[in-house]
């Protein structure tokens, strides 16, 4: 590690979570470490940081042979830059700071990329959806796609209003993995349920019924998205 310290909050959440998604332990380079030292002099917050590896692992995973691994972080550097965007754009115009010139365009063009990035990642649970025969699951990913489309051509055309947009995502996140939950058989949704009453385990005893039930939710929402192959309908996680 040539740069920072390695105890750095910022720089070990970044560590953790790349070779987390790698899934095979290996000490980053000193390029690798250079690079989150770039993102942090640059003011990247560390969840953009950690949504561009998530968002590039997530691309990789559906595409990649099988058997080849992500090596450098810097495969993230473009992902990470366009999210930084994305979030100086979003918090720009709820502050009702004007954005102008290439700040905007640049901001409204990552938006774009992202809006498109998940319309594709929709289509491919579409495409997953229909090998599996969930129909009702394929009609919903079906109309969110049409949607997502529709999102994409409005902030092409200069209609931008971010606090919406996110809205939007939120209710179409929600339609899918109602749509997945309805479209698996009873018998699988019940072994979902089960592991997750499982992971909570002793943990549950010490947390408020309110906490519990959150953390539930959120669990099995996680295992519906991994058993579909959902994507999570955000601007950011």
């Amino acid at each position: 590690m040539s740069r920072g310290d390695s105890a750095d909050p910022y720089y070990r959440a970044i560590e953790d979570e790349f070779v987390r998604r790698r899934g095979a332990s290996m000490l980053l380079s000193p390029r690798d470490w250079n690079l989150i030292g770039d993102w942090k002099e640059s003011g990247i917050p560390l969840r953009v940081v950690l949504q561009g590896i998530h968002n590039v692992f997530d691309s990789f995973e559906r595409r990649a042979p099988a058997g080849r691994r992500i090596n450098s972080l810097s495969y993230c550097r473009q992902e990470v830059l366009a999210l930084h965007q994305i979030d100086r754009t979003l918090h720009a115009t709820e502050a009702g700071r004007p954005t102008t010139g290439a700040a905007e365009t640049s901001g409204v063009a990552a938006l774009v990329r992202h809006m498109g990035r998940l319309h594709r990642q929709v289509r491919e649970s579409m495409a997953a959806a229909s090998v599996a025969r969930r129909d009702l699951l394929v009609g919903c990913l079906a109309r969110v796609a049409a949607e997502l489309k529709t999102l994409r051509r409005d902030l092409k055309t200069g209609v931008f209003d971010p606090q919406g947009l996110e809205d939007r995502l939120r209710c179409l996140d929600e339609d899918m993995l109602t749509a997945a939950r309805t479209s698996l058989t009873p018998d699988t949704l019940t072994r979902l349920e089960d592991a997750v009453g499982e992971a909570l385990g002793p943990a549950a005893v010490r947390m408020t019924p309110e906490a519990v039930e959150r953390t539930r939710s959120a669990r099995l929402s996680r295992s519906l998205r991994e058993t579909c192959r959902l994507p999570r309908l955000t601007l950011f996680e």
